[in-house]
């Protein structure tokens, strides 16, 4: 065989077959082959000892091999199948109905102290339908096996670890309420506590176990949140039977991480429980006292921990038990609506009054927010008080020397005293403080609560009178987790002042505290609070001056808060204050997000004061403009409403309108370029603009104002709000006050006018009444007289270097019409284009007007002008002289003119009138006109020095459709004109000679020629033959010396000589005041009636001078020059010559 096979063969326990030939013979051995054998002999011969010894031997060999076998059995687990099997038939026998209970395994092993260690593990306790209820890992049973042996089962030990319990599960055996026994039951339920102690170490001592251990023990309660549960983890467990009787308990549970050690220890006198001593370390108290919303948010309660010590002394005979707790909370927190206060301690002593049959708590105190509360309090049957009562209990509780901690920094705390005093019912249940009075140094409070239990949240109410009290009284007194936002604002609001006649009324139905995560929002139903205060100090913004010394009344009904505030002062300024004589502020919900106040004051003072709280946060009036408060003056009286956030961490744009009314205001920066000053009228702001309307001076002119401008950035702004600055003034303006104004229209505009101006970014638009002003066209000679109705509108936008422009000009009224641009400067008109302007109806001429370095450069270009007031006005006047007139600038202008048709008067017309015009220091140097008249003929106006005077030439063919054109006589057609003048010192002097012309239906000639006459009753024409056309003469010329004086026009040494009449003719064809005064004389078949003159010698007495015949008659024209009166002296015709002169008008 090889290796490997040789040591298979010598493995221990293996049967070894041997074939024939390995037999060998013993003698053939190596043994047996010695030189000299060993021979053994065995002695023949026993003693008894040796028997009994062997005997022994075996007895004990029989006894260790029964109990290595015993050992075997018990280590090798030979009997765990059949105890678990044993055990679950045993335990499903003794179980309930419904019940079962079931054992994984089951081990018996001997311990290292030779006791027989029975370990059961995997124990389930199932109920109905297999709902698991508790769990048990393992559990070790330490037996004696001397006293097993003896027949006596003695347990050493208890050991039990990995507890789980589902309390779910197990059936309901109805729950502990404390509300439901009695104070005076207190004695039997220690009694009870004491006899069930007796009970369990009675079976400790039977079943001789000194000691259980339990670990690892895992089952969960309820906590205070709904729905939600915290397990308990109970670490361990010891549990000891001391040889002196003691029995005590050590352990320690974990909550939600937090470990509580807890300890109980039993004195024992003669077999009874004398004496039970408690205490519990580090409990937490969270999850049992803190509600908390779905998502672990602390909602309402406490949070921390607290240490509990319990002393309990049996009663002897015929004697009460003594009872003392002792309850220490260590620091925490104390929450309420999700706001949260730090808890510093509190502590509670507890006893048990035996002769008052009452619980009494003493000398017990908690801090709390810096505040301390000692109180004492009672708790008793009810029915020791109130003999019909069934159930429940008195209730008594003491504060004295109670210390709230001031909320306002510096201010001392409140030292207070506190009665409460009622019942609790739990048949209704109820509970009921029918009686709180607090008093202090600083006021009294008498208030009663009531709250009804039921299946949902309480029933609550809560009744409160304050006759008088400090504020902060008050303040300190509100808890902070009722009506937490109102109360948030009186705390943070009102400060100092006195309360009086303030009443609380609060009261929430069964159900109302919907449950964790539902914020209770008391509505105006449920809470009403309403009180004045006096003397106190408002603060309406954090960004805004308090109200100081103000008396208000306060209103909170559920969220909405409303402060009527009666007078006050808000300080704006270092020694600078602002009246506040009444208004309101009002939160319209608490509970809503942003947090928003309104307010609605009427305040007094000083204008700049009042614009300083105005352009401060949260208003900024004057965002975005170049004003400051300093610049306003005056005084007013202010209604300020507005809407801004209150929470620090909100942002939003408030909504504000204030509304002044001021009193001879000012505004030191000129707007639109005007100083403002007198303002009586009302300013408005909102965020978007500010605007005034009222009455004011600009510039130290009085006018009606209304003015508007845009405050912030243009995006901000309601859609369809200008963006540009208004400002409309209106007035009546004298001469001086205009040019304030308006500079530079002296030379057009005179007399008072009625102005109305808007301003804006881009300008002043003015609008002028001018019915009741003297307008003029100075370079042309026109005016627009006083009382002719006429507007004038144009945009008056001032520039840099006192540049000022008039756009979009407009000139309407009866029959003037103008628009364009002006531009003027301190010196008066720079540069004009007007297009449409007409001075009459049917005018259209457009005018360009340039200054230069020579002076103004007029030109006049159109289709058609009215001459007729230009004429009417130069008649009128009689003075040519100045052509500029009226202007004060005395200045050069040279006028170039072309314009198509010039209209004069009864609608006769010269075309192609052109010319230019010098005007040199204010009066014409120089002119001409060309144009053709109405029966196409040329005509030329010349104006030219002559010497240091001016000279006047006309030259014309036309002179019938010239004098219709001037309106200076309508019967004449034809004729050739030339008309010399020349400057004097008074106006013009010249003469005019006009050939070859035709007068035609002449009223005038036809009433001399038809007249009767005193001889013979016969007509001039009549006497001779009727030879004399009437209605038709021609004319070979006429003369007259023309002088123009001081607006009188005269004639003399005018004659008229024609194929048959002639005419002498002088006077006054028109004086200042329009009326005309000629004397003359004519003279019929004037060819014949001349020669007499012409005759030497005789002639002057026949003729009675040149051109006058020996018969004529004498005539005179008085009136209006425009409808002459004729006046003929019938005598004359009959004086021949020289005699006639007698007869001549004077």
């Amino acid at each position: 065989m090889d290796d490997s096979k040789q040591k298979d063969s010598l493995i221990r326990g293996e049967r070894t077959r041997f074939g024939r030939g390995e037999n060998v013979s013993l003698h053939k051995l190596p043994s047996a082959q010695a030189h000299e054998p060993m021979i053994v002999r065995a002695s023949t011969h026993r003693s008894f000892t040796r028997h009994c010894f062997r005997f022994l031997t075996f007895f004990g060999l029989i006894a260790g091999g029964l109990l290595l076998l015993v050992y075997y059995v018990i280590e090798s687990g030979s009997l765990d199948r059949f105890l678990a099997d044993k055990a679950n038939e045993q335990i499903a026998a003794a179980m309930p109905e419904g019940y079962h209970a079931r054992i994984e395994t089951a081990r018996l092993r001997l311990s290292g102290d030779l006791d027989l260690n029975l370990s059961v593990r995997g124990v389930t306790l199932l109920g109905p339908e297999e709902k698991q209820i508790a769990s048990i890992g393992t559990m070790d049973f330490a037996v004696d096996p001397v006293k097993l042996i003896g027949g006596q089962v003695t347990v050493n030990s208890v050991s039990v670890d990995d507890i789980a319990v589902d309390s779910s599960a197990l059936p309901s055996t109805g729950t502990f309420r404390l509300t439901e026994h009695r104070v005076d039951s207190l004695p039997v339920l220690v009694e009870q506590m004491f006899t069930q102690t007796d009970f369990a170490r009675g079976i400790l001592t039977a079943a001789d176990t000194r000691s259980i251990y339990l670990s690892d023990i895992v089952f969960p309660v309820g906590s205070a949140s709904p729905g939600k549960s915290v397990n308990v983890d109970i670490r361990e467990i010891n549990l000891n039977l001391l040889a002196d009787g003691i029995l005590r308990v050590d352990g320690e549970v974990l909550l939600d991480g937090t470990a509580a050690a807890f300890s109980a220890e039993s004195v024992e006198q003669d077999g009874r429980t004398q004496s039970l001593q408690a205490e519990v370390s580090n409990l937490l108290l969270t999850p049992f006292l803190l509600r908390t919303k779905e998502d672990g948010e602390p909602m309402l309660g406490l949070e921390g921990t607290a240490d509990l010590v319990l002393s309990l002394e049996r009663a002897r005979v015929d004697g009460e038990p003594a009872v003392a707790a002792q309850i220490d909370v260590g620091a925490g927190r104390f929450i309420a609506d999700s706001i949260a206060r730090p808890f510093n301690d509190a502590n509670l002593n507890l006893i048990y009054d035996t002769a008052k049959k009452s619980i009494e708590i003493s000398d017990s105190s908690f801090e709390f927010d810096g505040s301390r509360f000692p109180f004492t309090a009672g708790i008793i049957d009810l029915d020791r008080y109130q003999p019909d009562a069934t159930d429940g209990y008195a209730l008594d509780v003491l504060v004295r020397g109670g210390r709230f901690k001031s909320r306002e920094p510096g201010l001392p705390p409140l030292i207070f005293d506190a009665k409460f005093t009622g019942e609790y019912r739990a048949s209704i249940p109820r509970l009921l403080l029918d009686d709180i009075s607090i008093s202090s140094p600083q006021g009294m409070m008498a208030a009663s609560f009531k709250a009804v239990f039921g299946d949902a949240s309480p029933e609550l109410s809560f009744g409160a009178r304050i006759e008088r009290m400090d504020t902060e009284a008050v303040k300190q007194l509100w808890p902070f987790w009722i009506a937490r936002k109102p109360r948030e604002w009186v705390s943070r609001n009102l400060h100092g002042g006195v309360v009086t006649n303030g009443d609380i009324a609060i009261y929430l139905s069964a159900g109302r505290i919907e449950g964790p995560g539902i914020p209770v929002q008391l509505d105006e139903t449920e809470m009403k609070v309403a009180f004045d205060i006096d003397d106190t100090r408002i603060t309406l913004s954090d960004q805004m001056p308090d109200v100081e010394r103000s008396d208000a009344r306060v209103s909170i009904n559920g969220g909405r808060v409303d402060v009527e505030i009666r007078d006050g002062s808000l300080s704006v300024a270092k020694s600078r204050t602002v009246k506040l004589a009444e208004g309101t502020f009002a939160i319209a919900d608490t509970y809503s997000k942003p947090l928003t106040g309104v307010v609605d004051i009427m305040l007094a003072g000083e204008v700049r004061d009042l614009v300083k709280l105005a352009e401060a946060p949260p208003i900024n009036a004057l965002k975005s403009t170049e004003f400051t408060s300093d610049q306003f003056s005056g005084s007013t009286e202010v209604n300020l409403r507005a809407s801004f956030p209150l929470d620090r961490d909100v942002a939003f744009d408030p909504v504000w309108h204030v509304v002044a009314d001021v009193t001879d205001g000012a505004i030191a920066t000129p707007i639109n370029g005007h100083q403002v000053s007198g303002l009586d009228g009302l300013v408005e702001i909102v965020p978007s603009r500010i605007s005034y309307e009222g009455s004011g001076s600009a510039d130290g002119i009085p006018l009606d104002v209304q003015w508007s401008m845009p405050l912030g950035r243009p995006e901000e702004r309601p859609e369809g709000e200008e963006d540009a600055s208004v400002l409309w003034l209106s007035g009546n303006l004298d001469d001086a006050q205009r040019n304030q104004l308006a500079p530079g229209l002296d030379d057009y505009v005179s007399g008072p006018v009625s102005i109305t101006v808007e301003g804006g970014d881009e300008g002043n638009m003015i609008a002028v009444d001018l019915q009741q002003t003297t307008l003029s066209l100075p370079f042309i000679g026109w005016q627009k007289p006083s009382g002719v109705p006429a507007t004038l509108s144009f945009t008056l936008t001032p520039g840099e270097n006192g540049v000022t422009t008039l756009n979009d000009l407009h000139l309407t009224g009866s029959g003037l019409g103008a628009r364009g641009q002006v531009t003027l400067d301190k010196e008066g008109l720079l540069a004009a284009t007007l297009t449409d302007v007409a001075i009459s109806p049917g005018d259209s001429v457009n005018v360009g007007m340039q200054r230069g370095k020579s002076g103004l450069d007029v030109t006049l270009t159109g289709r058609s002008f009215s001459a007729k007031p230009l004429l009417g006005q130069l008649v009128k006047s009689g003075n040519g002289g100045s052509i500029g007139g009226g202007g004060s600038s005395g200045g050069n202008v040279d006028v170039h003119f072309d314009i198509a048709r010039v209209s004069g008067e009864n609608d006769r017309q010269l075309s192609g009138v052109n010319g230019d015009i010098k005007v040199r220091a204010g009066k014409m140097a120089d002119a001409t006109l060309n144009a053709t008249t109405a029966s196409s003929q040329p005509m030329a106006l010349a104006v030219a020095p002559d010497g240091d005077r001016q000279s006047v030439s006309l030259k014309t063919s036309g002179a019938g459709a010239l004098l219709r054109f001037l309106g200076i006589y309508q019967k004449m057609t034809g004729g050739s004109l030339n008309l010399d003048m020349i400057e004097t010192d008074a106006g013009w002097q010249g003469m005019a000679t006009l050939t070859d012309f035709r007068l035609i239906k002449d009223e005038q000639l036809k009433k001399i020629l038809t007249d009767p006459t005193v001889g013979n009753g016969k007509s001039l024409n009549a006497a001779y033959k009727n030879q004399i056309n009437e209605t038709d003469q021609r004319f070979q010329r006429a003369q007259a010396v023309i002088d123009i004086s001081n607006g009188v026009l005269r004639v003399s040494d005018a004659f008229v000589r024609g194929d048959q009449v002639g005419a002498t003719i002088k006077g006054v064809v028109r004086d200042a005041a329009g009326n005309i005064d000629m004397t003359g004389t004519f003279m019929p078949a004037y060819g014949l009636n001349r020669i007499f003159a012409e005759i030497p010698i005789f002639g002057p007495l026949l003729g009675n001078g040149n051109d006058k015949g020996l018969f004529g008659i004498t005539f005179r024209l008085t009136g209006k020059t425009e409808k002459p009166e004729l006046i003929v002296n019938p005598l004359s015709a009959i004086a021949p010559g020289v005699f006639r002169k007698i007869f001549e008008f004077q």
